[in-house]
């Protein structure tokens, strides 16, 4: 097996899904994954806090994002609009991510 094909990308795009019927939106956030440095400089300033934060964790693994508006208005990407979109309760949106992170496969080459 060619081990270039098992060398892991820094990002990778996590399209959000539509929660009623497990359709893809056209909502795509970009994130930082396990391996890449911006991850572990991430989980090592998380580590180092008295409480844990996970919402600081991942707001710092996003990189982007597209076609994303609340309220009919769009929102540009940056840190304070991560951390609306990210601490909404009732938005699976945060879950999905998280879990697309920590989906290794996510963010190796495609076959």
């Amino acid at each position: 097996m060619d081990l270039s094909l098992l060398i892991a990308n820094e990002t990778a795009d996590c399209v959000i899904k539509d929660p009623y019927t497990d359709d893809d939106t056209d909502i795509v956030i970009s994130v930082y994954g396990s391996y890449s440095k911006q991850y572990a400089e991430a989980f090592k300033k998380e580590s180092s806090r008295k409480e844990s934060d996970a919402l600081k964790l991942l707001i710092d693994l996003t990189v982007g994002w597209v076609n994303l508006s609340l309220d009919g208005e769009d929102l540009p990407f940056n840190s304070e609009n991560a951390k609306k979109i990210y601490s909404m309760d009732m938005l699976p949106v945060r879950r999905q991510v998280e879990m697309f992170i920590l989906e290794q496969k996510n963010f190796l080459p495609k076959r």
